[in-house]
């Protein structure tokens, strides 16, 4: 019946994520459509009325390695968890991001239209609201942070915080505060025509943060697949089945 029931999860969480990313392919084809751009795998070319602006990519060999060298750390760290919410957790509070567990985190948080888990940095009334609850302090202004009601919550669901957690760490392009605040509002954006009054760099902005979320919903994927993988060789080698390595 456990099995079961984790396929079933699995499942679902597949399901939700594929949707996901397909939902994040049409924004960025609304995105690119609204101004006219040269070839992307190239140099770009962006046209607005009175200027254009010509963007060289770095080198495809050098993104795919910086971001399999990344995916290999958050393994690493994933692994040492052992599935473990909390060790986890205790990794990222010794990274200097605050945690917080509380019992009614997603009500709260649903006030300044927050989820529960990650949260980049915060100014204005978002930072004084969070400082108050969390801190009991007046401030305007928040590091990034985790607030949670419990660390009994679904695995796939933290890792793909983890990695999102981890690259703004590492100061990645399209983990900026800005930029992530703009991403939050693409749903809104894309949907009216506010995207015909977006700049140039902000439709560059926005890509970057589409492309990194993509990126790690897909490493979530490979996470669960591979996971997958483990369990039946390791229920093989308990049956006594020989497996190929």
């Amino acid at each position: 019946m456990k099995k079961i029931l984790d396929n079933l999860i699995i499942n679902i969480f597949n399901n939700i994520y594929k949707f996901q990313q397909k939902k994040h392919q049409k924004r960025m084809q609304k995105l690119k459509n609204s101004i006219l751009s040269g070839d992307i795998a190239g140099e770009k070319f962006y046209s607005s009325t009175n200027a254009t602006l010509t963007i060289k990519n770095n080198s495809d060999v050098e993104k795919k390695a910086n971001k399999e060298k990344i995916e290999s750390l958050i393994n690493s760290v994933l692994k040492n968890s052992k599935d473990d919410p909390k060790k986890l957790y205790d990794y990222i509070r010794q990274a200097k991001t605050k945690v917080y567990i509380l019992k009614y985190a997603d009500k709260f948080l649903n006030l300044i239209k927050e989820k529960e888990g990650f949260i980049y940095p915060k100014k204005g009334f978002s930072a004084l609201y969070l400082n108050l609850i969390l801190e009991h302090k007046i401030s305007f202004k928040t590091d990034e942070l985790f607030v949670l009601r419990s660390y009994d919550i679904n695995l796939y669901a933290y890792i793909y915080q983890f990695y999102n957690w981890y690259c703004y760490k590492m100061k990645l392009k399209g983990y900026e505060e800005d930029t992530q605040n703009k991403f939050k509002n693409v749903f809104d954006i894309c949907e009216t025509d506010k995207i015909n009054l977006l700049s140039p760099e902000e439709i560059l902005t926005l890509k970057g943060a589409i492309r990194r979320d993509i990126e790690a919903i897909n490493f979530v994927l490979d996470f669960v697949k591979n996971k997958k993988i483990a369990k039946r060789n390791h229920d093989k080698i308990k049956q006594g089945v020989a497996i190929r390595v």
